[in-house]
């Protein structure tokens, strides 16, 4: 039988879990509440960013990779959970519940919880080392099993094409996205936040032009950051999902999330090069014309390294809300 409750030390290790979710500009869009046993996840509608994820969407994917990190600290706590996703229509933000159930929880899930602390997004040059093919079928498994699709794009033209896609896009770029992302890229107060990309995440500069590496301070000077020449072919990916529903975005980011700590686990990290997904006519050309899939939600540049500082998180406190009450209309749990 499930415990109604969890202990403070499951609770913690459950939501560290949790916010160490990646999300876009390192933004954690998220806020937690307990209903006994369960964990509800909520997007922050404060923490989505108005002028590069109008829609929601990439929060969404965030707090869908925060639901599948839970699911690990559940595990890790002995405890089986399956996740609810969008339980309550009548209030959207509500995306997803992590519901405790009878069993044993899934084994591999605890081997997966302790690669959370070594899963960074990797800015910087790979090693030279290609990702071995046995851990590319591994990554695909990874996001089958969370009802999605890992496009590897490693043949010509489609690898030219989305290099291309990719370099069209970021030099679409408009100043105003600039400045909001500056807004939460090495902002002059990083030392005091626990949020944003510091200067020390950013990674180099590229030494000569690269269309998989995101520059997030493009167009800035960030004192010591240094250049340096990254790998020629870097391994890229497309994780799709068959339609483009809320419901498929939370889906994207539970994938995301396994597929980031199953190649960690291995020694291998990620980078996001999804400037062609934020232009509408360039997102549906970065797609497969597969049946079943089709729907880009994340492109990644994967590589071997994970030696890179991790970003900031939240304090667990700051991302908890009280429980519902039975007088704001909810019985009380």
């Amino acid at each position: 039988m499930v415990a109604s409750t969890l202990t403070p030390e499951q609770r913690d290790k459950i939501l560290r879990a949790a916010t160490s979710a990646p999300s876009k500009h390192n933004t954690q869009p998220w806020w937690f509440r307990w209903d006994g046993a369960d964990l509800d996840v909520h997007v922050d509608p404060e923490r989505v960013l108005p002028l590069a994820d109008p829609t929601g969407r990439e929060a969404h994917i965030a707090c869908g990779a925060a639901v599948f990190a839970a699911r690990l600290g559940y595990a890790a706590a002995g405890i089986a959970a399956e996740p609810v996703l969008m339980p309550d229509g009548a209030e959207p933000g509500f995306v997803a519940r992590v519901h405790a159930v009878d069993g044993a929880p899934d084994a591999r899930f605890e081997t997966l919880y302790w690669t959370l602390p070594s899963r960074r997004t990797n800015r910087a040059p790979f090693r030279d080392t290609p990702v071995p093919g046995m851990l590319l079928e591994q990554l695909r498994d990874a996001a089958r099993d969370e009802g999605t699709w890992l496009r590897m794009v490693d043949r010509e033209p489609a690898y030219e094409h989305l290099l291309t896609l990719i370099r069209e896009a970021t030099g679409l770029e408009e100043e105003h996205l600039r400045d909001e992302r500056a807004r939460w890229v090495a902002a002059a107060d990083e030392i005091h936040r626990r949020d944003g990309v510091p200067a020390a995440s950013l990674g180099p500069s590229a030494a000569a032009p690269t269309g998989a590496v995101r520059d997030l301070a493009a167009g800035r000077d960030i004192p010591s950051r240094g250049t340096a020449t990254f790998e020629r072919r870097p391994t890229l990916a497309v994780l799709e999902t068959p339609a483009d529903t809320a419901l498929d975005w939370l889906t994207a980011g539970q994938a995301l999330m396994r597929v980031l700590v199953t190649g960690a686990r291995y020694g291998m990290a990620a980078s996001f090069a999804n400037q062609p997904l934020e232009d509408p006519d360039l997102r549906i050309e970065t797609a497969s014309e597969a049946k079943h899939y089709g729907t880009a939600q994340m492109v990644l540049r994967m590589g071997m390294g994970v030696d890179v500082p991790a970003t900031p998180r939240r304090d667990v406190a700051d991302v908890v809300r009280p429980p519902r009450t039975a007088d704001a209309g909810h019985p009380a749990p």
